[in-house]
């Protein structure tokens, strides 16, 4: 899935399908133990989440690295489980009844799974609903099933659940519990969702998946036969032109967002916003030939980014 999960592998340990066993049920049973389990998975990771990791205040810290260890075991068990989509599928059910026995008697459940008895602490305190965290496992399972999409609509309402819960997430851990605010956090969630699939097409086309919506590829005359890294034609340029723009304009009104929240969450925004829009300075800066070498930002842009997000998070901390 990529995204805002992008980043290294971590070391799970071994599922099972006959019976169904996931690796860490019945481990770290206790909330302190639980919760260094999750600090662990979010310090193994980085891009995206490096930043707001590094400038998160300490009060809401953990419960960040809870909901990041809960998005990254699920996008692993879709990506990486070594079963076929049948077998990943069965694991993904088992994860979403363990996280539903979590949510039990308002988040007062039995979970197997230590990253759901971290998330069980977050959402009880934060008051979150079960939804976002369901819509998340609906995206690791729509990931199993469908490798084509047909309309602009179709992928919007994958990312509806495979990017969009995780800014609701963060909304709920920031104190905002307010529809019109998570309408414009989808915005962003969805621009960067978008320039990770626009980043990454030959890595998803080598796993027989594409998100390019079918009807912009007919709209400029690409069909599946001229999808490849020998067909970078004019064609092809000005239909990833156009998603870039796409996604460029939800950036820009995700921006919106920003003036209205805590301070601090507004900065890990400005910063989750400049690194998509750095993926597609990126794409335009190749002549949108994603095929040949995945574009990427630069290591010089990586420092500047963190040096304005330090900046930025100063500036929020004196408000």
């Amino acid at each position: 899935m990529g995204g805002l999960l992008m980043g290294e592998k971590f070391a799970w340990g071994d599922h099972s399908l006959e019976p169904i066993h996931l690796a860490g049920w019945g481990l770290r049973q206790n909330l302190q133990d639980a919760e260094v389990y999750c600090s662990q998975i979010a310090d193994a990771h980085y891009e995206n989440f490096l930043i707001a990791n590094k400038f998160t205040p300490p009060k809401i810290k953990q419960h960040i690295q809870n909901i990041y260890a809960f998005c990254r075991y699920g996008d692993d068990l879709g990506d990486e489980a070594p079963f076929d989509s049948q077998g990943r599928l069965k694991l993904l059910d088992a994860w979403e009844k363990d996280l539903e026995e979590a949510h039990q008697g308002d988040w007062s459940g039995k979970p197997q799974h230590p990253i759901l008895i971290a998330v069980q602490h977050t959402a009880k305190t934060f008051n979150i609903p079960l939804e976002p965290f369901w819509k998340l496992i609906q995206a690791f399972k729509m990931d199993q099933t469908k490798n084509r999409y047909h309309s602009w609509d179709e992928l919007l309402h994958y990312c509806k659940h495979s990017a969009d819960p995780v800014g609701h997430l963060f909304l709920y851990v920031y104190g905002h519990d307010d529809e019109d605010l998570r309408a414009l956090s989808d915005k962003t969630c969805t621009a960067l969702q978008l320039a990770n699939h626009w980043q990454d097409i030959s890595r998803d086309w080598k796993q027989n998946r594409s998100y390019m919506p079918e009807e912009t590829m007919e709209r400029f005359g690409v069909g599946w036969e001229r999808y490849g890294p020998d067909y970078v034609d004019e064609n092809w340029k000005s239909m990833l032109a156009h998603e870039v723009e796409r996604a460029q304009n939800l950036f820009d009104e995700g921006k919106k967002l920003w003036k209205l929240v805590d301070a601090h969450l507004a900065v890990d925004l400005m910063m989750f916003t400049k690194g998509g829009e750095a993926i597609l300075q990126a794409i335009r800066n190749q002549k949108f030939d994603t095929w040949k070498k995945r574009p990427k930002v630069s290591k010089l842009k990586q420092v500047r980014l963190y040096f304005k997000a330090k900046a930025e998070w100063k500036r929020a901390s004196r408000v």
